[in-house]
């Protein structure tokens, strides 16, 4: 060991080089992730002009930091910019891949920090698309692409389709022809179907004629594309001429292309195409002696059926459709691709040769259903309802009840059961009182189990249709029962759903002899819930009411409104929360009870409840609701054209994805209690070695004289102690013998607490009701506390 001595100095002198080293290396690693473009700001516009003309220069985490946010510097630095941006992008022309990746990516950025930059950016991807990599190439493309929805005008085609041609035109690099395909084909809708058929067309039929196969099938790739936006007679003149045409080709990749498209050419053809051109095109993929292209058109044959007319369609496609479940042509394609495709067309497929089939479809029906595959049997059991408005009630009954009865009661699989569900109001529709009120037995039985609660979700969601399918005796005798029970579910969407429902009861019984009855005993059941002393059945009452509020007749004024307000003034704040949200959701959508005095008297009161207004304040406004649900809104507008809630809109949940039970880890008090325990036990075998010498001493103690008097009373003394020692000890032994009881005892229970966990995560996952209410609360103290 060298003793050493450090000046002072010297010590300060190199603790503080190196916590400049590691303030260095640490910079970019303690940055936010939203102030990770600071360091710009650190600089003038010279430094950081200077800096970006001098990238190719600077350190790896330097270059890859101000490539990253290339777009920053150029905003930050304004017309100083613009003027040496060639000079700038210039030095990405000979960086490594991954830096001109980076910088790609940056590209459209940097044309919307300012728009002067649009002739160097659209250079630069000039450069890119034509002198790089295929990778480089696509990364380019995709940037021009983006840039291209900025551009106006003429300048979509002035810009870009000089260069599009350009590589179209490059006999020597085949990827520049490959890109080029398919910039036109995302490009067609923007330049128009002036451009469009004046160039982009007759470019991609042309390089469909390319010596290159690759080229070929990108050409039949992009063709859809192109023929989405061209007149319909250039597409009859021109593109399904070629289509056809490429059809013909005897290369397996142009020929495969083919096939994957045809329906998107379907869709885009006259009757006439599709039952002289496209029926013998599609008879010959399915003769093919490629196996792929062979199931490929045995896969698109369902949807291709259904597109022709029926007069007009070929004997040889029924016949072809027929035998999608053989073995032979099932086994085309891999994961039962053929047969789910006949499957999921079934419906489509009956429907357009009509009901007079229906017997040998019947069969098909029964082979797939006998495969016991379940995406099949899913589709199959979700198509019911479809199919038997087609066949009529007498054959339904006949042939399609045992498939019920396997769904519902012999075989049952959630998933199949849940497509079936999802649509057994539509089903039933079609039969005659009497059997739906058979069939009702089957709601009740399904709706027991309280470990599906998709089910019963999927019942809920159908209360009202039922409402208007049965007679008014049956709703009031099981259909009501149902619903309520629904409402107190231990699911919190399912409650949600079941009583919002409970309004279309008044309209099912409306033309019933006793009517007056029936809706005294619905309005007492409400009630009810009113009075309950389980909060959320409380909640369950606002949600009833919110929807029959609006109801025509008196209803709400007479029996409903002085329960609904004295909710008002509930001990538990979320019960007044949901009064609040559902009276402002109301007056907002100018429901029947705008000018009710009373309603907007409790109205005002709430508002200025300071609970209310703090629970408010972090909820989205109407506004901010109606913007975010907007395009879901235009998608379903016919399908659903009931007002805009203001209760936050769940995300619909796929079965798939549901929370699995995850395995817990071992709590760590059992792993204490192991641990403590084996040096417990350690410490016992010491203590019996301990204890087996001592009974050796009293043992030579007893066989001494007694006549030595002094000696003996000595060696008494000292088995004296000994045996209080060994009594001492057996002591110990046995207090620590009763620990090692109670580290048993506490083991066991951690056990029982582990195995108590494990079961209530199995119960949690059923309970999983939405992604807002994940954990139910079960006693008022715990909702006050909301």
């Amino acid at each position: 060991m060298y003793n050493i001595k450090i000046s002072p100095k010297q010590k300060s002198d190199d603790r503080s080089i190196m916590n400049q080293i590691l303030k260095e290396e640490a910079f970019f690693l303690n940055q936010k992730q939203g102030d990770i473009h600071s360091f710009v700001l650190d600089d003038d516009q010279d430094q950081l002009l200077n800096k970006l003309l001098n990238v190719h220069k600077m350190t790896n985490i330097d270059k890859e930091n101000y490539t990253k946010h290339i777009s920053y510097c150029v905003r930050n630095l304004g017309q100083k910019s613009i003027d040496k941006l060639p000079m700038i992008m210039e030095k990405y022309k000979n960086e490594d891949e991954r830096f001109q990746i980076m910088f790609i990516e940056q590209l459209n950025l940097i044309y919307e920090a300012n728009q002067q930059a649009q002739q160097p950016v659209i250079q630069i991807l000039s450069f890119f698309l034509l002198n790089s990599i295929l990778k480089i190439k696509e990364f380019a493309g995709q940037q021009l692409t983006k840039i291209a929805l900025h551009l106006q005008g003429d300048e979509k085609g002035n810009q870009l389709l000089p260069i599009i041609i350009k590589m179209a035109h490059d006999d020597i690099n085949q990827d520049n022809r490959i890109v080029a395909l398919q910039l036109m084909g995302k490009l067609s809708s923007m330049f128009g179907i002036q451009l469009s058929e004046s160039f982009i067309a007759f470019e991609v039929m042309s390089l469909g004629e390319d010596s290159k196969q690759d080229v070929r099938k990108e050409a039949v790739n992009q063709l859809p594309l192109v023929a989405k936006v061209v007149g319909k007679d250039f597409f009859n003149k021109k593109l399904f001429p070629f289509y056809m045409k490429k059809c013909k080709e005897t290369n397996t990749k142009v020929k495969t292309s083919c096939v994957e498209h045809f329906l998107q050419i379907v869709e885009l053809s006259s009757q006439n195409q599709k039952t002289v051109d496209l029926t013998a095109q599609i008879l010959q993929f399915q003769n093919d002696s490629n196996k792929y292209v062979k199931g490929v058109a045995y896969r698109c044959l369902a949807r291709f059926i259904a597109a022709i007319d029926k007069e007009k369609i070929e004997p040889k496609l029924i016949e072809n459709y027929l035998k999608m479940a053989d073995s032979d042509i099932r086994e085309l394609l891999p994961e039962q691709q053929v047969m789910f495709a006949c499957a999921y067309g079934f419906p489509a497929v009956l429907q357009t040769v009509g009901v007079a089939r229906w017997q040998q479809l019947h069969k098909l029906f029964n082979h797939l259903w006998k495969q016991k595959n379940e995406r099949i049997c899913k589709t199959l059991a979700a198509s019911l309802h479809e199919i038997a408005k087609i066949i009529g009630a007498e054959r339904a009954e006949i042939d399609l009840f045992p498939i019920l009865e396997t769904i519902f009661v012999k075989e049952p699989n959630d998933n199949v059961l849940m497509g079936c569900v999802k649509n057994l109001s539509q089903f039933l529709k079609i039969f005659s009182d009497e059997k739906k009120e058979a069939f009702l037995e089957i709601f009740f039985f399904i709706q027991r189990d309280q470990k599906k609660w998709r089910i019963r979700e999927s019942i809920a969601n159908q209360l009202d249709e039922m409402a208007l399918i049965f007679p008014a005796d049956i709703i009031f005798k099981m259909i009501i029962p149902i619903a309520f029970r629904l409402c107190t579910d231990n699911v919190a969407q399912v409650r949600k759903i079941a009583s919002s429902k409970i309004y279309s009861f008044f309209e099912g019984i409306k033309n019933s002899q006793l009517y007056e009855q029936y809706k005294i005993c619905i309005i007492e059941s409400m009630i009810g819930f009113q009075k309950s002393s389980v909060f959320y059945q409380r909640q369950s009452f606002i949600q009833m009411c919110s929807k029959i509020m609006n109801l025509e007749d008196d209803i709400f004024e007479k029996h409903l409104l002085k329960p609904l307000l004295e909710l008002a003034q509930d001990k538990v704040q979320s019960v007044k929360y949901m009064l609040y949200m559902a009276i402002e959701n109301h007056l907002k959508n100018q429901g029947k009870q705008k000018g009710n005095p009373q309603l907007l008297e409790v109205f005002n009161t709430l508002q200025n409840d300071k609970t209310i207004k703090s629970l408010v304040k972090y909820q989205p406004t109407l506004d901010v609701q109606v913007k975010e649900t907007e395009p879901i809104q235009q998608e379903n507008i016919i399908a659903n054209p009931e007002p805009i809630s203001q209760e936050p809109l769940l995300e619909e949940i796929d079965d798939d994805d549901i929370p699995q039970r995850k395995v817990q880890e071992e709590p760590e008090i059992l792993k204490q209690l192991r641990q403590e325990k084996q040096e417990f036990i350690k410490k016992q075998e010491e203590i019996q070695k301990d204890q087996l010498v001592k009974e050796e001493v009293v043992e030579q103690v007893e066989q001494l004289s007694l006549n030595e008097n002094t000696e003996s009373n000595v060696q008494s003394d000292q088995n004296t102690e000994c045996i209080q020692d060994t009594q001492s000890d057996q002591n110990i032994q046995n207090k620590e013998s009763q620990e090692l009881q109670q580290f048993e005892q506490l083991q066991g229970q951690g056990e029982q607490q582990q195995k108590q966990s494990d079961e209530l995560q199995v119960n949690e996952e059923y309970e999983q009701g939405s992604q807002t209410d994940q954990k139910e609360i079960n006693t008022e103290e715990d909702a006050s506390q909301l």
